[in-house]
């Protein structure tokens, strides 16, 4: 007679658990796959809401070059035309070495000679020499400053600043319109306070009253070592004087930095060709990242065996059919001789992108400069009686594209954003409830297991009675 084996008990309540909701958690698991999907889409409108905006900032360029897009939107080709890039000038010294030049935009082509006969100068005082810039102390009392016809200013010394160093120091928080520096003459006693007007010419020559006069101490005295001056020269001529050597009124629009006191030079003004050219390639290139940026979505890959995420999206297409649409449009306008971006060199390939002919650009520029920016800045009527104007319509198009309230690229992304949040609310409750589920089997193997674990006791009894038996026998 053997023993009863009724169960061996005891079981992995943990595991037999975690493997049943691991199964009733596979629907839960194809949410969050489809979530990661909407993610990765939403990454998708992201990027190329970055393309759109990177080819509005270029278009932005094209029609204003850096100033603030104003309120109100240039009605006329001419208003456009001054605003734009085709309005930067260039402006060229025939002698660096006596002048530089700038010029902004929209100013007039032409040539000016001028002649610079003396240059403006900072009213300038020097104090008496010092042993020490920190070690000498001077008389206390007030320095009165005043430049031109503005305020006096009054700094007081006393025993705190009573230095060259600590007078120094005041005198620049003092803001009296000089600035105070120590220099070193190379004497016995090589330091000196020098006072400069913050402004050339003479009407910003200083007034220096010293009322340092308590005693004990080193007296300080000031002595002018430059006085201030005008400028003086001749454009095409005419008689010019300005208190700075950077004359910014005396031509509209353009600046003049003056470098020796006397001298001759040219300043030729005219068209910035190559900030032209730059404006126009950047322009191409951002539109082709966005025509690349939709053809990568809505082109099948035979390796993955599937097309982007924003395959045949409609916001993809509408954005490729506007903007294209207004690219390869014709200007319809009286008297223009060009009339295509191709006859500017702005040639459309046939995967939808431009390559830009820069030789046939220059030469558009420089053969018919107007017409080469009507093409872009048209003022003009297509057939159906619409305004044509290749930048700016592409400027208000962009502008709505991207828009991050009402724009079509928002509203798809945020139309996917919705569908994330409810897909991962409606995981929160699956998951809540299978929560509650495995506390439920936590309990019911629970209950199993001790029943086992008292069939196993009961087990162990009965082989030690059978054993009992048959040691009787």
């Amino acid at each position: 007679m053997g023993t009863i084996n009724l169960i061996n008990g005891g079981l992995d309540i943990q595991g037999i658990v975690d493997n049943l909701i691991y199964v009733q958690r596979e629907p839960i698991r194809k949410l969050e796959e489809q979530t990661k999907t909407y993610q990765d889409k939403v990454s998708a409108y992201q990027a190329f809401n970055t393309k759109l905006l990177a080819f509005k900032t270029s278009v932005e360029s094209l029609l204003y070059q850096g100033d603030q897009v104003p309120f109100s939107f240039p009605s006329s080709f001419e208003e456009r035309l001054n605003n734009s890039v085709f309005a930067l000038r260039t402006a060229q010294s025939s002698d660096e070495a006596v002048l530089t030049a700038t010029a902004s935009k929209g100013m007039t082509i032409g040539d000016f000679t001028v002649t610079v006969s003396r240059l403006a100068k900072f009213d300038t005082y020097a104090s008496n020499n010092f042993a020490s810039d920190t070690g000498t102390e001077t008389q206390t009392g007030t320095i009165v400053i005043q430049k031109g016809v503005g305020d006096p200013v009054t700094v007081t010394v006393d025993d705190t600043n009573n230095t060259l160093q600590g007078i120094r120091d005041a005198i620049n928080r003092a803001n009296a319109g000089v600035t105070a520096t120590i220099i070193q003459d190379g004497s016995a006693s090589p330091y000196r306070l020098v006072l400069t007007s913050s402004e050339s010419g003479t009407a910003n020559a200083l007034s220096i009253t010293n009322n340092l006069k308590n005693k004990p101490g080193t007296a300080l005295t000031f002595s002018r070592t430059v006085s201030a001056d005008n400028a003086a020269l001749q454009i095409n001529g005419i008689n010019i004087i300005n208190s700075s050597n950077t004359v910014t009124d005396a031509i509209e629009g353009v600046t003049l930095n003056l470098r020796a006191a006397s001298g001759s030079a040219v300043v030729t003004v005219g068209r910035d060709l190559d900030s032209i050219v730059a404006a126009l390639k950047d322009f191409a290139s951002k539109y082709n990242d966005v025509v690349s940026y939709i053809s990568s979505q809505f082109t099948y890959s035979a390796t993955d065996k599937k097309a982007g995420l924003l395959a045949g999206d409609f916001t993809l297409r509408r954005a490729q059919g506007m903007i294209s649409s207004t690219l390869m449009g014709t200007i319809n306008s009286d008297g223009a001789a060009l009339r295509l971006l191709s006859q500017v060199g702005l040639k459309r390939n046939s995967d939808g992108t431009l390559t830009v002919d820069e030789a046939k650009l220059e030469q558009a520029l420089e053969s018919d400069f107007r017409g080469t920016a009507h093409v872009f800045l048209a003022d003009a009527q297509d057939a159906a009686g619409g305004t044509v104007s290749i930048a700016p319509q592409l400027f208000d198009q962009l502008k709505s594209m991207t828009d991050t309230l009402e724009g079509p690229v928002f509203r798809a992304q945020d139309a996917v954003q919705q569908g994330i949040t409810r897909i991962n609310k409606q995981i929160e409750q699956m998951e809540e409830r299978l929560e509650k589920q495995r506390e439920i089997l936590i309990a019911q193997f629970a209950k199993a297991d001790e029943a086992l674990r008292q069939l196993n006791v009961l087990q162990t009894s009965l082989n030690s009675q059978i054993s009992s038996l048959q040691g009787l026998q």
